[in-house]
């Protein structure tokens, strides 16, 4: 999670991301983005844990520029809203099971002698082929990989 403040210390915008660099250089076509001087990172232990967290903190210190989250935001009624909407459940329901999945996958390596390392990368690579295969979690499991392949 993120802030951005301009020069007086005044809250611009808040956000989150699985990679605040990235995700702020697409924030500089926004039109605060040449007020903000300064960013500070929180970080989470989860995207899901970040997002509410995020939420919480728009509704509570008003950023300048955030619009979703505040008081006075109404998600729009468009093909895309509504078709996350219908999904909702059925992510939930699915990352539910790739939690499933990846517990399974730790015990049957952990039953095969692997080290702590090895239990855990199993349980881990397990769990992304899943949320892959659905369709539905591309930024998720981009970042997953990315975390896998850069942990060994």
């Amino acid at each position: 999670m993120y802030r951005f403040y301009d020069a007086c210390g005044v809250l611009l915008y808040v956000g989150s991301a699985y990679d605040p660099d990235e995700r702020c250089r697409a924030h500089g076509s926004s039109a605060w983005w040449s007020q903000a001087v300064r960013r500070v990172d929180e970080w989470h232990p989860t995207r899901g844990h970040a997002y509410r967290v995020e939420m919480a903190a728009i509704a509570a210190e008003d950023p300048k520029c955030n619009a979703m989250g505040t008081r006075s935001y109404r998600t729009p009624d468009t093909e895309g809203t509504r078709a996350r909407k219908a999904l909702a459940s059925t992510r939930q329901r699915l990352i539910k099971e790739s939690q499933e999945i990846e517990t399974a996958a730790r015990a049957e390596r952990a039953a095969q002698g692997g080290s702590a390392g090895e239990v855990d990368r199993a349980g881990k690579e397990a769990a992304v082929e899943f949320l892959d295969a659905t369709g539905l979690f591309v930024a998720a499991v981009k970042e997953r990989r990315k975390r896998l392949a850069t942990s060994g």
